[in-house]
């Protein structure tokens, strides 16, 4: 067992450069990864380009996808728009249509997704984006399904352009694998996601690796979103009850720091300075992260009603944070 580690009990916020406590420095990403782009209709806004696919396993396989956000105020037709690729060290590019056939369905309004996958059958209940990503049956997204035997994107670095109608490049990404957060150890089977839509696409750091459960969030808010206002914010720690009885409830720690991939170490101090819980050690994270306690100590036993402080560990960005709050534990 671990020997029980002790400091100061009280409520405090380290923003730490070096050593120093209460440096007035922002704990912020690279700002020049945060200069937004004009809201002027769709753009790239996930991509995922090393999907799961094994034959010796009995898993379903992920395809690749590309999501589409209107960042615009009007809808926008996406009749004859089309996906490119890097081209070949001959020169040859792959140009994917999606949306060659006129139809309503098109049609992008303000604020909606659409996702563009290679699939076999052209029903998205057949799809292996519907069987690996079962929230995008309900999530209100365009689903535009192409050739299956021609759409594919490299695992480990590529381009993707969209292009209008006319030609015109609207949006592009050249992306690799190195845009996935440094704390994943494996980021097979989960996609890129910008933190914002607005945020400028050819940038590293306006991308990270999708934390969410199934490894993407196509056709719905990105995993690692936040708003505009939010991207530079300073790291804030609550918990939610603060006050709870364990059996009846669990408090829910919730860790909102700006943008960028990050480790948390999550632990659980009773009012002498002990450690009494280890929620989480070298935990990959994005800006948004909610650990539950649910009053236990490391032994998996009901700790005595009492005040307990939660002590988090954020680093990333270069930067790290010491944040911390009181609970309550009442029995």
């Amino acid at each position: 067992m671990m020997r029980p580690q002790r400091f100061k009990f009280c409520l405090i916020l380290l923003l730490l450069t070096g050593c120093h406590e209460n440096d007035e420095t922002p704990f912020s990403p690279v700002s020049s990864s945060l200069s937004t782009m004009i809201p002027d209709g769709p753009v790239i806004n996930e991509i995922m380009f090393a999907p799961l696919q094994s034959s010796r396993d009995a898993l379903p396989d992920q395809p690749d996808y590309i999501e589409l956000y209107n960042t615009g105020p009007d809808p926008s037709n996406l009749t004859g728009w089309v996906i490119q690729d890097c081209p070949s060290a001959s020169g040859r590019r792959y140009t994917y249509e999606f949306a060659n056939t006129p139809s309503g369905r098109n049609i992008l309004a303000p604020g909606s997704y659409a996702v563009i996958v290679p699939e076999k059958s052209p029903l998205l209940q057949e799809s292996r984006l519907q069987e690996t990503f079962p929230r995008i049956a309900t999530s209100g997204a365009r689903v535009f399904i192409v050739d299956r035997s021609r759409f594919s994107l490299n695992n480990d670095m590529d381009c993707v352009v969209l292009k209008d109608a006319m030609g015109t490049v609207i949006d592009s990404v050249a992306y690799n694998e190195g845009w996935h957060s440094p704390y994943i150890l494996e980021t097979r089977g989960r996609s890129i996601e910008k933190f914002n839509p607005l945020l400028r696409p050819q940038l590293q750091g306006s991308w990270s690796s999708s934390m969410d459960r199934y490894g993407g969030t196509p056709g719905e808010r990105n995993s690692v979103y936040l708003p505009a206002n939010k991207l530079t914010r300073n790291p804030s720690i609550t918990v939610s009850p603060s006050s709870f009885t364990p059996g009846d409830r669990v408090a829910g720690i919730e860790l909102h720091l700006p943008s960028g991939a990050y480790q948390l170490g999550v632990t659980i101090y009773d009012v002498s300075g002990n450690a009494v819980r280890t929620l989480a050690a070298g935990l990959p994270a994005g800006p948004e992260t909610r650990i539950e306690w649910d009053g236990r100590d490391d032994d998996m036993q009901p700790v005595p009603s009492g005040i307990y402080l939660a002590r988090a560990e954020a680093s990333g960005s270069g930067r790290s944070a010491i944040l911390e709050a009181r609970i309550v534990v009442a029995r």
